[in-house]
């Protein structure tokens, strides 16, 4: 049960943050693109900045998402468990 609650309250967080972060989807493929790129590439292509900026942002929707899951699951757990 927890641990039902813990993924949907990350998934929550997932989903409350897309907007604010990548506005649509075509700008979360673009991070995603960025993610899978070398550094080295986006350096050669004079995109070092925007793939830096692109990972970060994944990143941290990542782990907000992720981590808001885990929270929960661990404030659940001392309340409950």
């Amino acid at each position: 049960m927890i641990i039902g609650l813990a993924i949907c309250a990350g998934l929550a967080t997932a989903f409350l943050l897309f907007k604010p972060f990548f506005n649509d989807c075509e700008k979360f493929g673009e991070c995603i693109r960025y993610w899978l790129t070398p550094d080295i590439v986006s350096m050669i292509r004079g995109e070092w900045a925007e793939d830096q900026w692109a990972s970060m942002k994944l990143f941290l929707y990542v782990g907000l998402s992720i981590g808001s899951g885990i929270l929960t699951a661990v404030g659940l757990h001392k309340l409950f468990g």
